[in-house]
């Protein structure tokens, strides 16, 4: 398996860039990228609150209002312990992008959740009727579930939770998931030809994700010709490929779900060449340790990634301003807001609607290039990276355009 991409770097490294943004197309797919453009020109004005300089102790958030626009965007935001750095860096991230790019347009009304799933819908009832345009959040799986109880009409929903959260109409997942990443690098081998891909996952996987995956597979090009489940401790891994062996000899492509303590046992004993000679790609996810890349037997494994290039776009202003680098769910919160703002000033007070949201050419922010599918996922571009050296290598860039 350390070889799996010499065949395909050619192709892929030639389309890297090559995907443009469709001449067409609703105006909001580009409000996002010209506001991120503009945030450079314009001066803070927001009190701290939130933040947290780097080692103090993070507070849990409390209901409060910022901006004063007559647009409403409500943010529930976890107060819970184990989400308390998470929601406070959110918080953060979404103050910036309010004071940068809200042009007076915008107020946050931010309001504390607890960790269960009782009080979400009529916190989103509450919000609806106070005329809220967007809620930003829940955080967790359960409580994005219990929104299908929300009555309606209700504002759109643009939820904290990874992608395999699936909570109803007009709600939409902000966070990519490993499935995400793996059908990231199937579409990088499936340019090169590599179309006939065999699924080794952790027993027990979500079936949800499982059928994501094949159907993400078949609207890539490629061909789904088994999966072949291992156990997540780890035991008898020999045995389990074993009885996939019709399978593996079926596959020119695998890929690895699984980022668990038998990821590295998977890798070892796949990239040994006993099972699945024919295979010459094989795919990991985003959730594979880095530790991991330094295994000889890792080296030449596909893995895609978030981008995080695009931070730069706000990261000097964030730190400035609270004395820290900004994570992930920092951009995070800037980009949702970044989307209701940018809406907003390109077509008014009633533009967060679902048609803008679901644009096919996507938005491009302080994470990335990503679109909001009108079957209520969100779609990421990844970096796709070949492991080289106990190092992610790029081998394909997020590119331009879907």
């Amino acid at each position: 398996m350390s070889e799996c991409l010499r065949a395909v770097d050619n192709r892929v490294e030639r389309m890297a860039g090559a995907s443009k943004v469709s001449p067409t197309g609703a105006f909001a797919a580009l409000v996002l990228m010209a506001c991120l453009g503009l945030a450079g020109c314009q001066a803070s004005s927001l009190d701290d609150g939130l933040g947290t300089a780097a080692g103090s102790t993070v507070l849990p958030v409390s209901a409060s209002t910022h901006g004063s626009g007559p647009v409403a965007v409500s943010m529930l935001l976890p107060s819970d312990a184990a989400l308390r750095t998470k929601a406070a860096d959110i918080a953060d991230g979404a103050r910036l992008a309010l004071d940068e790019l809200g042009a007076g347009q915008l107020r946050i009304e931010v309001q504390p959740l607890g960790p269960g799933a009782g009080e979400v819908a009529a916190r989103v009832q509450a919000a609806a009727a106070a005329g809220s345009k967007l809620i930003i959040g829940p955080a967790t799986n359960a409580q994005v579930a219990s929104l299908g109880s929300a009555g309606q009409p209700r504002p759109p929903v643009l939820a904290l939770v990874a992608n395999r959260s699936a909570g109803g109409s007009s709600i939409w997942p902000l966070y990519g998931d490993a499935i995400d990443s793996a059908l990231e690098g199937v579409g990088a081998a499936v340019a090169a030809r590599q179309k006939n891909i065999v699924v080794v996952h952790e027993a027990g996987f979500p079936a949800e994700g499982l059928l994501r995956l094949r159907e993400g597979i078949r609207l890539k090009g490629g061909s789904t010709v088994g999966f072949v489940p291992y156990p997540a401790d780890g035991k008898n891994l020999r045995a389990a490929f074993a009885s996939g062996a019709d399978v593996f000899n079926k596959a020119d492509t695998i890929v690895l779900l699984g980022g668990g303590e038998a990821i590295g046992q998977v890798i070892d004993i796949l990239a040994a060449g006993e099972f699945g000679k024919s295979i010459s790609t094989a795919i990991a996810t985003s959730l594979i340790p880095e530790e991991i890349y330094r295994r000889p037997s890792a080296q030449g494994l596909i893995v895609a990634t978030p981008s995080t290039s695009s931070l730069g776009v706000i990261s000097e202003r964030f730190k400035a301003r609270y004395g820290r680098e900004p994570s992930y769910d920092a951009a995070i919160g800037y980009d949702s807001v970044a989307i209701a703002a940018g809406l907003v000033r390109s077509g008014g007070p009633d533009a967060i609607t679902v048609a803008n949201l679901t644009s096919s050419r996507g938005f491009r922010g302080a994470t990335g290039l990503f679109r909001f599918r009108p079957d209520g996922r969100i779609e990421r571009r990844m970096v796709v990276h070949r492991i080289e050296n106990g190092a992610l290598t790029v081998l394909q860039e997020e590119g331009e355009g879907f």
